[in-house]
């Protein structure tokens, strides 16, 4: 049996370890506001407000049909025009019950689905991350 271990970096900087397969939202499930739109690897701000685009790094295994997905955030200012690269896809981890091995299979890009865009305020309280730091 095989185990997808996929490492996912939220807004706040945390890291956790998530199983992923095929678990992406569909592009624009949300509704963009009026003025703010993302394709391939642009993303256009047409308002005065700061927005915070929420998106999927998809990546491929390499010479395999399997693929995972590492969501990622864009900041596009007012009426800006931002190049979105993406994120690096992490490698893929398999974990067998036989065998006490880890196989790691390197990844690479295979597009980006964009999610939603809210309002961003750098300004607005964090939500608590769990840390008593």
């Amino acid at each position: 049996m095989f185990k997808r271990v996929l490492i996912v970096a939220g807004m706040a900087g945390s890291v956790c370890t998530a199983t992923a397969a095929g678990l992406a939202p569909q592009a624009h499930a949300q509704p963009f506001p009026p003025g703010v739109s993302c394709s391939d690897t642009t993303c256009r701000n047409d308002t005065n407000d700061t927005y915070l685009v929420e998106a999927w790094q998809h990546c491929r295994v390499i010479s395999t049909g399997w693929k995972t997905e590492t969501p990622f955030n864009v900041v596009v200012r007012p009426h800006e025009t931002a190049h979105v690269a993406g994120v690096d896809c992490p490698p893929f981890v398999t974990d067998s019950n036989m065998t006490p091995r880890h196989n790691v299979m390197p990844t690479e890009p295979d597009g980006i689905t964009y999610f939603k865009a809210v309002i961003y305020n750098p300004n607005a309280p964090k939500v608590p991350s769990g840390s008593t730091r």
